[in-house]
């Protein structure tokens, strides 16, 4: 199977806003898959730094540690705002991506871990923002749970250690980020074979 490398230019770029995050307006236009070139349209895009997530594992007792924090997109669609996570966080610039979850990994669970393999690095909502994250994966053991996070950030995370069972439940119910999602999913996988 080939896959086409269509050609997209950026003509011109408003930026929208300037905080947190950026919000660019792009005047594109792209090469379409018969061969034509589409009309110059505008696309608005998020941008963010890119970010690092953590699945954490327990062989012995075949469990996970998640985190449950509050997010403001569920809320805005008048969904439950506490999701159950992979820890995570953005890769601050010139840092390491296995420095980054590894410090990561500190603040908002407590543990001290080693980023054994990188799973992947995915797009999560590519239709309108440039994020990506690098997913990781580690072996330890898991004992404690607690509130955690940085004060300075206005984290308030709460970890949970549960069953790949239970965290796959959470999937069901509409719970998870699609991050942890993806990660349990290769978990399973990888029990399998």
């Amino acid at each position: 199977m080939t896959i086409s490398q269509p050609k997209a230019m950026i003509h011109e770029t408003k930026l929208c806003y300037n905080g947190f995050f950026q919000l660019k307006q792009h005047t594109i236009q792209h090469n379409k898959f018969d061969g034509s070139q589409s009309k110059p349209h505008q696309r608005e895009v998020l941008i963010r730094k890119p970010t690092v997530a953590m699945l954490m594992f327990d062989p012995k007792h075949n469990t996970v540690l998640l985190t449950e924090q509050f997010r403001i997109g569920p809320l805005e669609n008048d969904s439950n705002p506490w999701l159950f996570e992979l820890p995570a966080g953005i890769v601050e610039k010139n840092e390491d991506k296995h420095h980054a979850i590894e410090r990561e990994v500190l603040e908002e669970t407590g543990y001290i871990c080693t980023a054994e393999q990188m799973i992947g690095e995915f797009y999560l909502s590519p239709g309108g923002s440039n994020e990506t994250t690098t997913l990781f994966f580690s072996r330890l053991t898991l004992l404690d749970s607690g509130i955690h996070g940085e004060q300075t950030e206005n984290e308030d995370i709460k970890t949970h250690i549960m069953s790949i069972d239970h965290a796959c439940q959470l999937m069901q119910q509409g719970r998870l980020s699609v991050i942890t999602a993806l990660a349990l999913m290769w978990l399973k996988n990888q029990e399998v074979k």
